[in-house]
């Protein structure tokens, strides 16, 4: 059986993407800029280079870069709230990898329907599409924490996850994105009513 190939392995703390997303939208993105927001987090050349890869693949080659030079302005003012920004970043996130994507969308498959998913049930989930190896369990371990730095999902124990009520978005631009990132991960360029209801869409609710 050929599964999907995993391409990320590593978290990058959101206020580094933060960072590396303000500069782009002020036209003065800098890797060097980015590594330092990066060594604040890790040590070692190798971890720093794949982490500054992850974020230039986030923001740089983002499959959403016209998108979001269409609507620099709106974007700028949205990233002023935390929930409206850190649902930009994983929007840009799940964008850019398609593991991210799908993680986001098993936890609202099960969190429509429960209050509680486990790491197991995600993972056992995940490895019939991307293999049951080690890659698969740090890719979750890499996005999953991202999701509830985020605020979309809480852990109230370790393994386990819940939806996150206090999520409040306010931002028009901010749920636009997001629906971009479901458009980007499903090769279509429109996006009918009944495509809205998909379990993706559970951290739009609020």
């Amino acid at each position: 059986m050929n599964h999907k190939s995993i391409d990320i392995n590593q978290r990058i703390p959101l206020d580094t993407l933060y960072a590396a997303l303000e500069s782009y939208l002020n036209g003065n993105y800098s890797e060097d800029y980015i590594l330092e927001q990066l060594r604040l987090e890790f040590k070692g050349e190798n971890r720093l280079k794949k982490s500054l890869h992850i974020v230039n693949k986030i923001i740089l080659r983002s499959p959403l870069l016209e998108f979001i030079e269409e609507n620099k302005q709106s974007i700028k003012q949205a990233i002023k709230k935390k929930h409206d920004r850190n649902l930009i970043l994983i929007s840009l996130l799940n964008s850019s990898f398609s593991f991210s994507f799908d993680t986001l969308q098993l936890l609202g498959k099960y969190l429509c329907v429960q209050d509680l998913v486990n790491r197991e049930i995600i993972k056992k989930a995940l490895a019939s599409v991307y293999g049951g190896n080690r890659a698969t369990e740090n890719a979750i371990d890499s996005v999953i924490p991202m999701f509830i730095e985020a605020g979309l999902i809480e852990r109230p124990t370790l393994g386990v996850y819940q939806y996150n009520p206090d999520f409040q978005i306010s931002s028009a631009i901010s749920k636009q994105i997001f629906i971009e990132s479901f458009k980007a991960n499903n090769t279509f360029d429109g996006i009918q009513e009944y495509q809205l209801r998909d379990r993706y869409f559970l951290f739009l609710k609020n």
